[in-house]
């Protein structure tokens, strides 16, 4: 059964791949009843002679673990690079065409894999060319550790610029706060074609400028025709002059980069994201999440993130604009959009988000010396936060305690909100008198509440 699975894959990406790749029809037996004993099963395999052997190889492959287009790319007489990381493949993105007439050889790059084709059928000069590949990334991909001077002020600021995050996100880099004699900087450790990039990218925002970038699924753009690549480097050309801000952006890019000012560079990427959806309607998706939702989205350490990353496209969380880009083989993309909105669909169950019209609320809402706040938390066992400065509430939780919770909320804020800012709840502490009379003072602020 678990070999059954590993042929069919993660919705079925596995034996669709297979059975696309070499013509075949695969048959799977039913799903094992109840109480069944186990037993080996037969699966078919429908085709040519020909079709049915070279299916019939790439089976034994994927049982093995290996991906479907890997395995029937070897069979074919490729040489591979597998588990290969994202700040090479960006690497080899930019130099493919020079390896490619340099070694008289055919690239194409995967998600996370390097084919390689000879283009004269000589295996060896294949693996001669995987050889000076390794070697052209070997300076990149090794781990280190570089501090970046920023100013004091800007710190906070910089470090949690959604641009530097998602390049953590990505390669695994790390980044903290650091004071030295020298001032005030941000530590970065990782491969050191990461830390290259994140300096860049702290170097411009300390300077005001905007800097991002955009993930793109290698050999993207391999499948426009040439008309298609002209309309596209126009489309490309009239948004930099509409936005103000510089894209680059080539035909083997594993990425678009953005330079200029932020909002320039904020509104350049986000059309950018429209107009590939427009060429690449299967390949590539923005999907819009509530603000409140991205750290859920991303899991605890960012470890639902690095799944989705996992599943064969790119899925990169803007945590500013509140969005998820995804892009890869349309089959990738969908399983990872699906995987996204039944976690938004978990996240609005377990969640509730509020948004209060006086700080007044929000102090009834926690009650004098956080009485009411734990008491609510207490009795319908969610979890309540309230930001009086944003006049805010979230609550979290089992979708029943987030329900009770809810309509106890919902309660004293309406009450609260029925005095118009001078009622029952005080703007300072949240007692039940008027904010003029609060023995902690604040009259001033049940005047500004009011």
């Amino acid at each position: 059964d678990d070999q059954i699975g590993r042929l069919i894959g993660k919705g079925g990406s596995n034996i669709r791949d297979l059975q696309d790749l070499t013509g075949c029809r695969i048959i799977t037996p039913q799903r094992r009843a109840d109480g069944e004993e186990a037993s080996i099963r037969a699966v078919k395999v429908q085709g040519s002679a020909d079709q049915v052997k070279r299916c019939k190889e790439a089976i034994d492959g994927v049982l093995m673990g290996d991906e479907p287009r890997d395995v029937l790319a070897e069979i074919d007489g490729a040489v591979l690079m597998k588990n290969v990381d994202a700040m090479s493949m960006a690497h080899l993105g930019k130099i493919k065409d020079q390896l490619e007439q340099e070694h008289n050889i055919t690239l194409q790059l995967d998600a996370r894999s390097v084919r390689i084709w000879s283009k004269v059928d000589d295996q060896q000069k294949a693996r001669d060319a995987k050889e000076a590949i390794e070697e052209a990334i070997e300076d990149i991909t090794q781990v280190d550790t570089l501090t970046v001077q920023v100013p004091g002020h800007l710190v906070n600021q910089v470090i949690n610029d959604s641009a530097l995050r998602q390049l953590q996100d990505q390669t695994g880099l790390t980044a903290n706060v650091s004071k030295s004699d020298e001032g005030t900087g941000i530590r970065l450790t990782g491969l050191m074609g990461a830390i290259q990039e994140a300096k860049t990218l702290i170097e411009r925002r300390s300077q005001g400028e905007g800097a991002a970038f955009l993930p793109l699924t290698p050999g993207l753009f391999s499948r426009m025709t040439p008309q298609k690549w002209k309309d596209f480097q126009g489309d490309v050309g009239f948004l930099m002059q509409n936005s103000g801000a510089g894209i680059d952006i080539g035909q083997n890019s594993n990425k678009a980069e953005f330079t200029g000012g932020p909002d320039e560079v904020g509104f350049a990427k986000a059309e950018l994201q429209k107009i590939l959806s427009f060429y690449f309607p299967q390949e590539c998706r923005v999907i819009e999440l509530p603000p409140e939702s991205t750290d859920w989205i991303a899991g605890e350490d960012d470890r639902e993130l690095m799944r989705l990353q996992s599943g064969g496209a790119v899925a990169a969380l803007d945590r500013s604009a509140a969005t998820m880009w995804v892009c890869g083989n349309p089959r990738s993309v969908e399983m990872i959009c699906n995987r996204i909105r039944n976690s938004l669909a978990r996240w609005d169950r377990e969640h509730f988000f509020m948004q209060l019209t006086a700080k007044g609320q929000c102090f009834a809402i926690i009650g004098s010396g956080g009485s009411t706040i734990r008491e609510l938390q207490s009795s319908t066992g969610a979890r309540i936060d309230v930001d009086a400065n944003q006049c805010t509430v979230m609550i979290s939780g089992k979708e029943e305690c987030v329900r009770e919770a809810k309509r106890r909320v919902l309660e004293i804020a309406g009450s609260a909100g029925t005095g118009g800012g001078g009622g029952r709840a005080c703007f300072t502490c949240g007692g039940d008198h008027l904010a003029r009379d609060c023995p902690q003072g604040g009259g001033g602020g049940g005047g500004k509440g009011g």
